[in-house]
């Protein structure tokens, strides 16, 4: 249905909320490029976790976020696992752990957050690999 965004160029986040406004888990990861490489929705259902729209952090040297929208929750990836834990005892807050053998390759920190488009947009434009006081920053500029 939604393959003929594959290859295309990379739209503004407002074209993609209209395509993707009936669906209630999204992700389009594009190349350094601008070209869309893969896109995944979910609808949620009791089965299936809304968040596997997310792909394997190892993967985010490759490609980029260009759209996320999760019905539940803020999501975006962390590549030092210090922090990542860190965020995660927050109340709310989890994290999804990637390794390849026993070495840590990146992960997703997840908080509870019900429609939260302009919060989600923000954090995915934050570095990866920045401090977790940048992270808190976001969140607190939507939560204070």
């Amino acid at each position: 249905m939604i393959s003929w965004l594959l290859g295309s160029k990379v739209r503004d986040w407002a074209y993609f909320r209209e395509m993707f406004q009936d669906f209630e888990n999204v992700a389009v990861y594009s190349s350094a490029q601008g070209v869309i490489e893969i896109v995944k929705v979910s609808d949620l259902d009791p089965l299936h976790s809304q968040v596997t729209v997310l792909i394997h952090p190892r993967n985010l040297n490759k490609l980029v976020i260009s759209y996320l929208k999760l019905k539940d929750y803020v999501a975006f990836p962390v590549f030092n696992l210090k922090d990542l834990r860190e965020l995660a005892q927050r109340r709310r807050w989890r994290a999804i752990e990637y390794y390849y053998l026993w070495e840590f390759e990146g992960g997703w920190v997840l908080y509870d957050c019900k429609n939260c488009e302009d919060e989600q947009r923000l954090q995915i434009n934050v570095d990866p690999f920045a401090s977790v006081n940048e992270r808190l920053a976001v969140w607190e500029g939507f939560h204070t």
